[in-house]
């Protein structure tokens, strides 16, 4: 509600309502305007109906509680109980542990023996390769001409054959 007294309620002017909060000139608004009680009974009805449902499943989860208690076994597990459960447990997990962890050894055992062999084939195959091109490398020096200059040397070889041979015919 604005500052006007015969304006409606607006949405804080609700809040205030509902949280007892509101000045005196809006509960005299509201006891004289029938679109503001409208409004506010809304507002009440569902707050009314959320509480009533938050306290109804607080009574059930009681209820739940309290027969979880009463169910318990006839005769109660004295401190002898206690050892014998707690010894149990701790044999179980000494089982466990001790049988798993001289299972996960030999795994990983395993498992570093197989990353050990991939890396040798590894190695293997890179000195395979390294070795290749050292021979392609060692044809291609060994050449008294290189591959790549052959034709350069074979023109220069039938030229000087060529042109011997073109002065001896021109001598003639």
């Amino acid at each position: 509600m604005n500052g006007n007294t015969s304006a409606h309620f607006d949405e804080e002017a609700l809040v205030r309502w509902q949280m007892g909060d509101a000045a005196e000139a809006e509960r005299v608004h509201l006891a004289g305007c029938a679109d503001c009680q409208a409004r506010t009974r809304s507002l009440a009805d569902s707050l009314s109906w959320f509480g009533a449902a938050a306290r109804q499943w607080g009574e059930e989860k009681a209820v739940a509680s309290e027969n979880l208690w009463e169910r318990k076994p006839a005769t109660s597990m004295n401190w002898r109980g206690m050892v014998a459960a707690w010894a149990m447990v701790s044999v179980a997990l000494l089982l466990v542990f001790g049988i798993g962890l001289q299972r996960w050894k030999g795994h990983r055992a395993a498992i570093e023996a197989q990353v050990q062999q991939r890396q040798q084939q590894q190695e293997k195959q890179e000195l395979a390769r390294d070795n290749a091109l050292l021979e392609e490398v060692d044809q291609d020096v060994s050449q008294v001409v290189p591959e790549s200059m052959q034709p350069l040397s074979w023109n220069a070889a039938n030229n000087g054959a060529v042109s011997a041979t073109n002065s001896t015919a021109a001598r003639q």
